[in-house]
């Protein structure tokens, strides 16, 4: 059974970071005790704030609070109690963070929404022991909340009709003198289109297709049939008017620029690569290998 709550909610995802690192470090066993106990943890300061888990997926845990208040709150001790673990000479297990406050619908103990949405994606966008969430969310927060809130970046979001400004919640004023605010006229993204070809099909995407994934799997926006291509090979993100191609692969990217780089081919793996121009791209085999599938990109 479906129901609206009437009354905002605050959905938060805490992703742990280099997971992968963890099991090749300490052995399958080890790792999965450490995340558990992490997952665990991040469970128990949620319920501190009056809030819930939700359910874990993979490495991240999915929970509902009843404020933004309550969600900062939670997010901030979470990063801090990351940094200490609890026994002496064990890895620090960190996480990523994402929030967004907004109705959603609860269905058999699920939650559906906007809210779940951006809040996702604000946790992939974030980096280790960042904490990312909207302007409007952030608009919410009490006046010393509010104080430790900085504009990290404006962004249309797949799925939302307008751009959205992602605000970061400094929890550690170490880190402060590394952020500043981006003056409007700067942060407003610009509008761009990428051409995407490949055997015969040609693809426009823009702000609206982002983000745009591809990889071997039929849920992709741009299926690929290589052997070479994991599952979910790549995304495609456009932040401030720039189009960057993530590898989220097990055999890389190989990247081929014309202009600047010449003839280089470039080499990226779980990291990302601006487009510029035009060139092409491979998933996980060179584009200048004899029967590679190759997509070619340019920027309109």
């Amino acid at each position: 059974m479906s129901a609206v709550d009437d009354a905002p909610r605050c959905i938060l995802f805490a992703d742990v970071v280099g997971s992968t690192a963890l099991y090749r470090q300490l052995g399958d066993t080890r790792a999965e005790a450490l995340i558990r106990g992490a997952l665990a943890r991040v469970t128990a300061l949620v319920q501190a704030q009056g809030g819930r888990l939700i359910k874990t997926i993979g490495d991240c845990a999915m929970c509902d609070l009843p404020s933004a208040d309550a969600a900062a709150l939670a997010a901030m001790e979470v990063q801090r109690v990351a940094r200490q673990p609890p026994t002496a000479g064990d890895p620090a297990v960190l996480f990523r963070i994402g929030f967004m406050l907004g109705p959603v619908v609860d269905r058999d103990g699920d939650i559906f929404g906007d809210a779940v949405n951006v809040a996702a994606r604000l946790c992939d966008m974030a980096k280790a022991e960042q904490i990312l969430t909207t302007e409007t969310s952030a608009e919410t927060l009490s006046a010393a909340l509010r104080g430790s809130v900085r504009l990290f970046d404006q962004t249309v979001i797949k799925g939302i009709s307008e751009s959205v400004r992602i605000v970061q919640l400094v929890w550690d004023r170490r880190g402060a003198t590394e952020i500043f605010i981006v003056p409007d006229e700067l942060a407003a993204p610009q509008v761009t289109r990428l051409m995407l070809r490949h055997a015969g099909q040609t693809l426009l995407i823009g702000a609206q297709q982002m983000p745009f994934t591809i990889g071997r799997e039929l849920g992709c926006d741009w299926v690929v049939p290589s052997p070479f291509a994991s599952r979910v090979h790549a995304r495609i993100e456009l932040h401030r008017g720039k189009f960057t191609l993530v590898d989220e692969s097990t055999n890389g990217t190989y990247v081929a620029p014309e202009g600047a780089h010449g003839d280089q081919v470039i080499y990226i793996r779980r990291e990302g690569f601006t487009l510029l121009g035009r060139g092409s791209f491979a998933l996980g085999e060179r584009p200048d290998q004899a029967g590679a599938i190759v997509l070619h990109y340019q920027v309109q």
